[in-house]
């Protein structure tokens, strides 16, 4: 059984059946300009005459789920368990949090279940097989969304500062898994983060090159 969500607002419920899942709080999505993720892509890049399809690393921005609800990190109660997140958005903004208004991106979808409505990213697929919910996370989807926030202007690019220390971070573990690369196990996981590291390097020589028109790429 397939039930169609309902965007944050206006709530206009079209289903025929209550979903069987529990009531949960709505959220809204936030993002901080130090939190990056280093992502890959599938891209078709073309060499001489001939086209591939190649995994391509990009710096992607981490962005957060919050829950509202009443009582806890500044939110005001306004009707049993709805609540008012305004004070709470405020605190985050004066700390450098960038915050996504869910009824302009429109991410939020949410059904109605017994006592209440569930609420989930948009990016989440929800089916019913025996009355038990079946959920699905389309990882890529979000995380090309998130790109697309830089394409716009909403977010801003990776600072080098931040993309310096990641590679610090790998540097590190490197170091690390190079004490033991005698195990098999261990070097393999350090060929992997020789890959990572070289992939980064690349992204960061393509990115000065471009600036955020190697977001377009994907997205």
């Amino acid at each position: 059984m397939s039930f169609t969500p309902q965007p944050w607002a206006p709530i206009q419920t079209t289903q025929e059946q209550l979903l069987p899942e529990r009531a949960n709080h709505p959220f809204f999505y936030k993002w901080h300009p130090s939190n990056w993720t280093f992502h890959y892509f599938d891209k078709e890049v073309t060499k001489g005459k001939s086209t591939k399809t190649e995994r391509v690393g990009y710096f992607i921005p981490t962005i957060r789920l919050e829950r509202i609800i009443p009582g806890v990190n500044g939110v005001h109660q306004i009707n049993g368990e709805q609540g008012n997140p305004g004070s709470r958005i405020g605190r985050l903004q004066q700390e450098g949090w960038v915050y996504l208004d869910p009824a302009k991106y429109q991410y939020v979808h949410q059904y109605r279940v017994r006592n209440g409505r569930f609420h989930c990213p948009k990016w989440q697929s929800v089916r019913v097989v025996g009355n038990r919910v079946i959920k699905s996370f389309d990882r890529d989807a979000f995380l090309k969304w998130s790109a697309s926030l830089i394409v716009d202007g909403t977010l801003q690019p990776i600072e080098p500062h931040f993309w310096e220390l990641e590679s610090l971070k790998s540097n590190k573990v490197i170091g690390r898994l190079q004490n033991t690369q005698h195990i098999p196990e261990v070097k393999q996981q350090l060929e992997e983060k020789y890959k990572i590291r070289e992939d980064m390097l690349s992204f960061i020589e393509s990115f000065n090159q471009k600036g955020i028109e190697i977001y377009k790429e994907i997205i």
